[in-house]
């Protein structure tokens, strides 16, 4: 059972950027729920802040696949990452943004 992590390549609205415009400097992987049905696969979409220090804030669960099973873990994992802020004439600035963690058994 692993947790892989893919960044949707669309804007969604206006604002918010997918996160795979973002460098991530550090991530935790997110852990399979021991509450998670046998043999039930799934995803999350997650739009968060980043922070100008580059940690994230404000997370949203936005839409999921199950809807509940793999949510807490997407965002506990999603809390402990940090990325490269976000610079816009010379400032670092907040920036909201938005990535989908896949929950799939291992083949």
């Amino acid at each position: 059972m692993t947790a892989a992590v893919t960044a949707e390549a669309a804007q969604s609205h206006e604002g918010v950027v997918s996160a795979s415009t973002l460098k991530r400097t550090h991530t935790i992987p997110p852990a399979w729920p021991a509450s998670a049905p046998t043999g039930v696969e799934g995803w999350v979409m997650l739009e968060f802040t980043l922070l100008p220090d580059g940690t994230v804030s404000d997370i949203e669960v936005k839409e999921s696949h199950p809807a509940g099973v793999f949510d807490t873990s997407a965002v506990e994992a999603l809390r402990q990452w940090k990325y490269e802020p976000v610079e816009r004439a010379g400032q670092k600035v907040a920036q909201r943004a938005e990535i989908r963690m896949k929950y799939a058994l291992a083949k």
